[in-house]
């Protein structure tokens, strides 16, 4: 009995060294791409790209398909497998995300992209609360120098909302009431900037 205790205490540990070096090498990966771009328009296709990977694993058909297969069963298995693997692209895309805002900030260029204009803040959008405070300063700093619209970011405020007590706020008579009353109510103020 003891020998099984060892053997099973053995693989966790290397499962979990070999996590960690999952995990190291994805970060050095993703630290080695955001430092090669070094052009407009490799910033905007690397954006453009995040954005794509974050509405390809948003897949509704698919989804539906996946419950419709398994009587709307949410704790399917084949529905897990699907949930999970969106969960991994939204954690990969968050760290995507933080690196090029650490590396560059938030993309102001006038492209007419709107692929590339759009990608961080979409990422933010299917992040958890914990994560979207760590991307909202740089989100909140574009918008105080208006290069993101007052609606997007009344939108983004009330997805945060969301996240945080599980109901949208009630719509404020304009987008710029509605952003003043969810700064205050999800305690973000001004001096939440970079």
């Amino acid at each position: 009995m003891k020998y099984i205790y060892s053997i099973g205490f053995l693989l966790i540990i290397s499962c979990s060294k070999h996590n960690n070096t999952q995990i190291q090498s994805r970060s050095i990966d993703i630290d080695s791409l955001i430092i090669s771009l070094d052009t407009q328009e490799k910033k905007e296709k690397f954006l453009a790209d995040l954005l794509q990977q974050d509405q390809n694993v948003r897949n509704t058909d698919r989804e539906n398909e996946i419950l419709k297969r398994n009587n709307y069963d949410m704790n399917s298995s084949e529905y897990q497998v699907y949930k999970k693997e969106r969960e991994g692209v939204d954690s990969l895309n968050f760290f995507k995300a933080l690196k090029y805002l650490k590396e560059y900030g938030y993309p102001t260029f006038k492209s007419g992209n709107y692929k590339a204009s759009s990608a961080i803040r979409t990422v933010c959008l299917h992040q958890s609360f914990d994560k979207q405070l760590v991307l909202f300063p740089y989100i909140y700093k574009t918008y105080n120098d208006g290069f993101i619209n007052s609606e997007r970011f009344s939108f983004l405020l009330n997805k945060m909302h969301i996240h945080k007590y599980g109901k949208r706020h009630p719509h404020a008579i304009s987008y710029e009431e509605n952003i003043k009353q969810l700064l205050e109510k999800l305690e973000l103020d001004k001096t939440n900037t970079q």
